[in-house]
């Protein structure tokens, strides 16, 4: 990022949304594995990395997928406050992204995603326990007979229940430029997918 761009509020909001696309298609890119956080049943934070799906500028919106067993599931439909968190070394860039989270089950926007996963990933949902839950010995919940192996189509199809796309709309971007010649710090609020910009002190 150039000196000037990095003092330009427009020029780094498309920078943003450039690099969250990347984050989405690369998964080289370290936009492609954020932290995102949420309040759990007991009032504390709950935080753990997630896979970027899908970044769609026209909403503001990210996407990631998960089980709907998981204990995220009950914990975004009681409170959808959530924020995810941004780091990348080479660009020296860090943003932290308020945003609102709403649970997809079973609707469009699931099986739309849902059709484009693959066997691989979809053997996850396919699990015998529910996540997080206890277990006599480490082992990962997935059939034995499914070890090492794709599921048949058929086969995954059975896990189309359990996909769960978290859709979470963007309300405010804080985003850190970190340079030895000077830290930059930006504050993007959304108000109808549109940015006001105020620049803060890092």
């Amino acid at each position: 990022m150039s000196t000037s761009s990095k003092e330009n509020a427009a020029e780094i909001f498309e920078d943003i949304k450039k690099n969250l696309t990347r984050g989405v298609k690369d998964r080289k890119h370290a936009f492609h594995t954020p932290v995102f956080s949420n309040i759990d049943s007991e009032g504390g934070i709950d935080s753990r990395v997630v896979v970027l799906r899908k970044f769609d500028p026209s909403s503001m919106t990210l996407n990631f997928h998960t089980d709907f067993r998981s204990p995220k599931v009950p914990n975004l439909k009681k409170n959808s406050s959530s924020q995810f968190v941004f780091y990348d070394h080479k660009l020296k860039i860090q943003m932290r992204i308020k945003t609102t989270s709403l649970v997809n089950n079973q609707n469009d926007k699931a099986k739309e995603m849902w059709d484009k996963t693959r066997l691989f990933s979809r053997k996850c949902y396919l699990t015998l326990k529910d996540p997080s839950s206890i277990t006599e010995f480490p082992e990962d919940g997935i059939p034995e007979h499914l070890t090492g192996k794709e599921p048949s189509h058929e086969e995954s199809e059975k896990g189309y229940k359990n996909f769960t796309v978290v859709e979470n709309k963007i309300n405010e971007i804080d985003w850190l430029y970190l340079e030895i010649s000077g830290h930059r710090r930006l504050k993007l609020t959304f108000k109808n997918n549109e940015p006001e910009y105020n620049w803060l002190i890092p």
